[in-house]
This record gives structure tokens, C-alpha cells and sequence, in this order.
């Protein structure tokens, strides 16, 4: 995705999540934007295939783009239900493990190319939103766009991305070499159209 593309995928969402955030509920605890909410929590193959990204799949094209995320997602989602309960966890790891590796690596080197990476690789588009220091931390604000693991699911009253957390998690971790923490938010499944992770550097 070129810098024109992505400029405008960011003003485009940018202005979607002030309308969302301005409408949104605290339930149990949970943030919940205005998309109407489903009456399971639980995902069907239907919900996971054939997603539709705007921006994303404008380069490879709308169908192979879908094909591309429904393969990661079945691969992803397609855990027995003896090891639901500890998925979250597992994946968040298995996140941050992939996420330091490719600072290690030399893939990543600094944030504009933590940005560009995930673009190229159609794992969503990156808007660091925010940054402030709190009680001697740095906080950023970082907004994901066309999530792989969410775009266009249905909201289920909670977030699902502890592989993005993940990965945000290691690659700030090796880039800084400080304590880090990313969480999310927002996100598609809790009833907003982008994800919002808190980056948390000690």
C-alpha cells in the first residue's frame, strides 16, 4: 500500500472511530460500540470466511484478499474447545514471540517500518494515534485498521486480538528494550469498525 493509499484509508477510519467512540457503552466493564451486537459469543465458519477489507484488498484484489484472511483465520480460530480457556494466553505469546523476532531479525528496525510491515503483509494498517508519558510511562494509542483477525466479524460484546497484542507487545519490547504491555480496547468484536491497543513502555 502506498503512503497516498494509506493516508487515506487513516483519514477515512479516523473519522469512522469518532462517530463509534462517541456512541459507545461500558458493559461489564467492556467497552461496546454502536454496531448491534449478536446473540452468541461463539464464531461460525459463515462469520469467519469471505471478510471484506476496503483499503487492504484494493492491491491484491478483493477476493484473493478475502481468501488470504479466511485462511489465516480457519487456521486460527480452529482450536478444541478443551483449549479455549487458555487460547488467549497462548496466542497472546505466541504473538509477542513473532513480533520480537522480527526486530531481532532486522525486519523491523523502528516504527514507520513496524507500519509499513504490517501493510505489506495485509496485517492491517497502523495509526499510532496518541502518545503521552503518565506516572513516569509512555503510553501510545495505536489504532489497527483492517485487522487480519477481525475485519468485518460480528460484534460479540468482547475483544478478540491477542495475536495483534501480541506482536505489538514483542516488537516494542526489542525495539526498546524496556517492560511493555500492549492492550486491547476496542475492536471489531466488541462492536467498533478498527481495533485500539494501549502500549504501555515502563
Amino acid at each position: 500500500m502506498n503512503k497516498k493509499e494509506n493516508d487515506k484509508a487513516i483519514e477515512f477510519y479516523r473519522s469512522l472511530a469518532k462517530k463509534e467512540i462517541e456512541n459507545e457503552k461500558i458493559v461489564d466493564g467492556v467497552l461496546i460500540g454502536p454496531r448491534s451486537r449478536v446473540k452468541t459469543d461463539e464464531l461460525s465458519i459463515d462469520d469467519i470466511i469471505n471478510p471484506s477489507r476496503h483499503f487492504l484488498a484494493k492491491d491484491a484484489g478483493e477476493e484473493l484478499d478475502s481468501t488470504y484472511v479466511s485462511t489465516f483465520r480457519i487456521g486460527h480460530f480452529n482450536m478444541p474447545i478443551q483449549l479455549a480457556s487458555t487460547s488467549k494466553g497462548t496466542t497472546f505469546v505466541g504473538g509477542m514471540e513473532f513480533g520480537s523476532n522480527l526486530v531481532k531479525q532486522k525486519i523491523i528496525n523502528n516504527i514507520d517500518e513496524l507500519v509499513t510491515f504490517l501493510a505489506d503483509y495485509k496485517m492491517g494498517i497502523v495509526d499510532i494515534f496518541d502518545e503521552k508519558e503518565k506516572d513516569g510511562k509512555m503510553i501510545m494509542e495505536i489504532r489497527v485498521y483492517e485487522c487480519i483477525e477481525c475485519a468485518d466479524l460480528p460484534n460479540i460484546g468482547k475483544p478478540l486480538c491477542f495475536f495483534e497484542a501480541g506482536v505489538l507487545t514483542g516488537i516494542f519490547k526489542e525495539l526498546t528494550k524496556k517492560d511493555v504491555i500492549a492492550e486491547e480496547l476496542r475492536c471489531w468484536t466488541s462492536g467498533y469498525s478498527f481495533c485500539q491497543f494501549n502500549v504501555t513502555i515502563n
